[in-house]
């Protein structure tokens, strides 16, 4: 062996020496370089894991606000639709009322014109009455050329507008 150690050219204490370089090198590395490079990584590592977990939640928060959209949406459409039904109650009683309403208050001008109607009658039936004993009373003064006294108590006149109405009733 010692004749392999020569042959390739090995120096014992150059190659101890490197040993040892090599441990104090690996020592310092390990020290200064890898634990805090293995350090930054456990931490990047751990921020890529919080990340991903908070990528996680905040979809799961996504489908739960999406659910709660849904629900809500559901609800409004319901309370739309009620509300409009609602609406549409409302608005056919109120025609109801309306028109029922329209109706007493065309009933109430109806009976209304119709007593007017008649007041007029009986004024005109009165103006006529009254004009017609003017003319009877003139065309019998015409006629006699003096008042007996018949006229003057009107009693002729009466009989005469008595038989014009009973002749107008026909």
């Amino acid at each position: 062996m010692n004749d392999f150690i020569e042959h390739f050219g090995i120096d014992w204490k150059l190659l101890l020496a490197q040993v040892v370089n090599f441990s104090i090198l690996l020592f310092v590395l390990r020290v200064f370089v890898y634990k805090p490079v293995l350090e930054v990584l456990k931490k990047r590592k751990q921020r890529i894991e919080e990340g991903l977990q908070f990528s996680k939640d905040a979809e799961e928060q996504l489908r739960h606000t999406e659910r709660l959209r849904e629900e809500v949406l559901r609800g409004a459409k319901k309370d739309a639709i009620s509300i409009v039904s609602e609406a549409e109650k409302t608005a056919l009683e109120r025609g109801e009322a309306i028109r029922e309403e329209t109706a007493r208050k065309t009933e109430a001008a109806i009976v209304e014109a119709k007593r007017l109607i008649q007041e007029e009658k009986l004024k005109m039936k009165d103006s006529l009455y009254n004009e017609t004993e003017a003319l009877v009373r003139d065309g019998i003064l015409k006629v006699l050329r003096e008042i007996p006294a018949e006229i003057r108590d009107g009693k002729l006149i009466e009989k005469a507008l008595i038989e014009l109405k009973t002749i107008a009733k026909k």
